[in-house]
């Protein structure tokens, strides 16, 4: 069986860019094979290296907010790409690219929740805790592909709200 590894990014102080990192959160409760990755960045490349397979969880600026999509990442280190980055704001895409020039070569997909804000110190959106369940049961699918069961228990909903509370102390 490949080694999956399925990685929530974002960062909560920022509204909707957190939904990644707080679904991981609960999730990662019942699913050992679930890391929050939160905005850590390039900071994670040691914990993806032994991976046949990684999963990202974030959201995507391109999408309509609380849209749901499921994307194919190839990864790249264009230049581009790289000039864009800091430390903390890396996408699923050049964390891939970095792998593969690490000489690893996984599969990798992102399951990705369209944002409606990114303002700092705004809970999640109405439509991006709405479009949790969506995006959890896309991962159930896609993890299913490789022989994983990805566990749920409780309300997705609530736990990604209970995550934002913890973060902005509301």
């Amino acid at each position: 069986m490949e080694r999956l590894l399925v990685v929530g990014l974002g960062n909560p102080i920022y509204g909707d860019d957190g939904l990644g990192s707080c679904l991981a959160q609960y999730l990662s409760l019942f699913n050992p094979f679930v890391l929050d990755g939160n905005a850590h960045g390039i900071g994670i490349l040691g914990n993806l290296a032994d991976y046949d397979v990684l999963v990202f969880i974030d959201v995507d600026a391109n999408l309509p907010p609380g849209a749901v999509a499921v994307e194919r990442i190839e990864g790249s280190l264009t230049v581009s790409e790289t000039r864009l980055v800091d430390a903390h704001r890396t996408p699923p895409s050049l964390l891939v690219g970095y792998l593969r020039a690490m000489g690893k070569n996984p599969k990798a997909y992102l399951i990705a929740v369209g944002p409606k804000s990114l303002e700092p110190l705004a809970p999640a959106s109405r439509e991006a805790v709405e479009a949790a369940p969506a995006a959890v049961s896309e991962l159930k699918r896609k993890v299913a592909e490789f022989g994983y069961e990805l566990k749920v228990e409780g309300d997705v909903k609530k736990g990604v709200e209970e995550c934002y509370k913890r973060v902005l102390r509301t």
